[in-house]
């Protein structure tokens, strides 16, 4: 059993990263949606904003975390880390809403068409803020790479 989880973790952090990014968004976007489902079967749809803010919350710290140990492999700055995803998060919303506002209300495009471009878009423009930005690793300083050089 451990020699199948070590080939596992070994074989999923051998795909490129960006590959790891589609895919843990893919399963992020399945899991907010799976949340909002249940809490609307709880609680009534008629409050669906709040539900909407509770997924929200509570999906950006799965993604949070997946992005961060399954994708950028990154350590320590928890809080540093999680600012700034919820930054890139509210860029992305407002970016959306902008672009379908002028492809859909002003160029008159389909709005799933639309959508569909914008969602590609927002992948490509969330990996490169994550991996430069909120997941950035920190170069080394000349004294520590002077001193790994002994190692």
């Amino acid at each position: 059993m451990i020699g199948s989880q070590m080939s596992l973790s070994r074989r999923w952090f051998a795909l490129d990263e960006k590959v790891r990014f589609v895919i843990a968004g893919i399963g992020n976007m399945g899991i907010r949606y799976l949340i909002f489902v249940l809490l609307g079967l709880v609680f009534t749809v008629n409050r669906y904003q709040i539900i909407l803010l509770v997924t929200w919350l509570s999906s950006s710290v799965i993604a949070f975390l997946s992005y961060k140990y399954l994708v950028f492999r990154t350590e320590g700055n928890h809080m540093k880390e999680f600012v700034k995803s919820l930054l890139i998060w509210c860029l992305s919303y407002i970016l959306n809403a902008a672009l379908l506002e002028v492809l859909v209300g002003r160029l008159q495009w389909n709005v799933y068409a639309a959508q569909g471009l914008v969602i590609v878009l927002i992948v490509v423009i969330n990996y490169l803020l994550f991996k430069h930005f909120a997941f950035k690793k920190q170069k080394e300083s000349w004294l520590e790479h002077l001193y790994n050089l002994w190692e």
